[in-house]
């Protein structure tokens, strides 16, 4: 067991009768409804019920929206714990419904206001929660940080009274998980270990060679997986061991808020064109990381030594891959992708361009410090170099007209 801020993180699903020894109240199991037959939902029923507390299982469908948090509220109170059982998406409603039990915390988040980042008051829950993640990278089992829709815009709440009390990691909970949510969650947390690196204006630090030998670490690892599809349990355990370092002070040390601005649009954009996060952020990051490199000598150097620590894992690891990825960041990022098949994102329109930075100005910009630095012009510029799927073009061959298909980056 070892201790991530005030959350304790255990591994494997042996400590959950002694978590749910004492109290009064039945053990509130809340699981995503799309979880039935997971191994590891099936060894939390089992090791509940050995410890003779009652249980009572709460099954919750659909994403994290304020309105739904405040609909499951009253369902996980009364209880003397709450063991939450899936994917980020859960495990940030089962925190956000905890959260505006309280009914100060309900006004914050339901208060017009013009920022997208909102800040909650460190006060307890009314019922302790263990974090049981099914899925890879997103570490929301011992973040104090919450996404959640409310009017039409996509939020974040963070607070310290967020982070769960315990949070279970085991490979059972992740077995059978298809092979691009395995890409997904790896990438999901390279870029969040790396992100402050390449972001960052300051003097280079510890900080920073600590996450790079993560991000290295998980690269390795990734190669592996890409190539084959899956990941056996112990590269799954070590994939959720490294996004849970992600969120330890160490890496965090001298590191100003909001140094990966690239996660303000991409959920923006994500939330406009109903796409996966993770499919507007690593689409985004050719671009970002050519602004990024182009702003001035320092944040060319954090690029290209980001850029390098991940290429040199990739390459230690595929010694026999068919082409080397190329040294330049933008260009090896964008091949990197290809070689793991993550799919380019599709070309907003322009009007889907247009409100995308309209709502990033409104909630995260125009003089607000998350786009510090980023302004309307900057932003289309993002946004006309991401990674975008190519609409199909006509080619000839033997005399006749076919359609051929290419995908790839956006060419500059």
């Amino acid at each position: 067991m070892t201790l991530v801020n005030r959350c304790r993180v255990h591994r494997g699903l042996d400590a959950l009768p002694r978590l749910a020894a004492g109290g009064t109240g039945p053990v509130l199991l809340v699981h995503d409804a799309a979880l039935d037959g997971n191994p590891g939902l099936a060894a939390c029923h089992r090791l509940l019920a050995q410890s003779g507390a009652p249980v009572r299982v709460v099954p919750v469908p659909g994403a994290c929206s304020l309105h739904e948090a405040r609909a499951l509220a009253p369902r996980l109170t009364g209880g003397r714990l709450v063991v939450a059982v899936g994917g980020g998406s859960l495990l940030d409603t089962a925190k956000l419904a905890l959260a505006v039990a309280d009914p100060l915390v309900a006004r914050i988040l339901a208060a017009p206001q013009r920022s997208g980042w909102v800040l909650g008051p460190d006060r307890p829950r009314p019922v302790p929660l263990a974090a049981v993640p099914t899925t890879l990278g997103t570490a929301a089992e011992v973040s104090g940080i919450v996404s959640y829709v409310h009017q039409e815009q996509k939020r974040a709440f963070t607070s310290l009274a967020l982070q769960p009390e315990a949070a279970l990691l085991d490979p059972r909970c992740t077995e059978g998980l298809p092979g691009h949510l395995l890409v997904e969650g790896a990438l999901e947390l390279i870029l969040r270990g790396v992100g402050p690196v390449a972001g960052s204006t300051g003097p280079w630090t510890a900080a920073d060679e600590a996450a790079l030998g993560l991000g290295a670490e998980a690269a390795a690892l990734l190669t592996g997986i890409g190539a084959t599809g899956a990941a056996t349990a112990a590269e799954r355990t070590a994939l959720a061991e490294l996004s849970v370092a992600t969120q330890e002070a160490q890496l965090l040390e001298d590191r100003l808020p909001f140094t990966v601005k690239i996660w303000f649009l991409a959920n923006n954009l994500a939330h406009r064109l109903g796409l996966r996060k993770m499919t507007a952020l690593a689409n985004l990051v050719p671009g970002y990381w050519r602004h990024l490199a182009a702003r001035d000598p320092a944040g060319a150097d954090r690029v290209a030594r980001t850029w390098a620590a991940l290429r040199g894992a990739v390459l230690a690891a595929s010694p026999t891959a068919p082409a080397p990825l190329p040294a330049d960041p933008a260009e090896g990022f964008a091949a990197w992708l290809a070689l793991l098949g993550v799919a380019p994102a599709p070309a907003p329109a322009p009007a889907d361009t247009e409100a995308v930075v309209a709502s990033c100005l409104r909630m995260w910009g125009g003089g607000l410090p998350m786009l510090a630095g980023l302004g309307a012009a900057e932003l289309r510029l993002l946004l006309g170099d991401l990674r975008v799927l190519r609409p199909p073009t006509p080619a000839y061959r033997a005399g006749a007209l076919i359609t051929s298909h290419r995908g790839g980056r956006k060419t500059p």
